[in-house]
């Protein structure tokens, strides 16, 4: 049982870089975020040996702290990959000559909101899934297979939420885009005229 929400609390770890890769960003720099996530999974196992030598308590407390260290080092890899895509943005609208300063500065913005709904949408679920874990791991009534289900079930029923998040997503960056070129076309009609 120890084995599964260890793993589950790894799982825990490691959803925020792949929840921002489908949220946020798309596939940008998608070798880092691999790497990264190459170094939190080989780092797990080596914490498993020093666990065997202690007590339930001291085993429980160990997990905890390995899994909110491993969540400010996931913050903090995301907050620079999020700072090196803002640069690169950045750049790239300084590039575009279409634009005014105003809609640079709306486009900015709006990747700013919607970075800060994901990232709330993110600290919602893992508290969410902290709790599913907390109410279930110290259960005996419950057997491994019982857990195992519980989990799927748990994972399965957040799916539909989750994909309606990143529709939301997609539907309020079209509607930004759409903004932003029916500006542009009118403002280089006016321009024309």
């Amino acid at each position: 049982m120890r084995k599964l929400v260890l793993g589950a609390m790894v799982l825990l770890c490691l959803a925020p870089i792949t929840l921002q890769a489908g949220w946020g960003w798309g596939n940008k720099n998608k070798e880092e975020k691999k790497a990264q996530q190459t170094e939190s999974k080989r780092e797990a196992p080596q914490v498993r040996p020093i666990l065997t030598e202690k007590t339930p308590e001291e085993k429980q407390a160990a997990v905890d702290s390995r899994h909110e260290a491993q969540v400010a080092e996931n913050k903090a890899f995301q907050k620079s990959m999020r700072d090196k895509q803002t640069a690169e943005l950045k750049a790239k609208l300084l590039q575009n000559t279409k634009l005014t300063e105003a809609q640079r500065n709306e486009i900015l913005a709006a990747r700013e909101k919607q970075y800060e709904k994901n990232t709330a949408f993110g600290d919602q679920r893992r508290s969410e899934n902290n709790a599913f874990f907390q109410n279930f791991a110290n259960d005996p009534a419950m057997t491994e297979e019982q857990k195992r289900e519980a989990i799927r079930t748990h994972f399965q029923s957040q799916k539909s939420a989750d994909q309606a998040f990143r529709q939301q997503q997609k539907a309020e960056n079209k509607a930004e885009r759409e903004k932003i070129l029916s500006e542009v076309s009118s403002s280089a009609n006016t321009a024309a005229s």
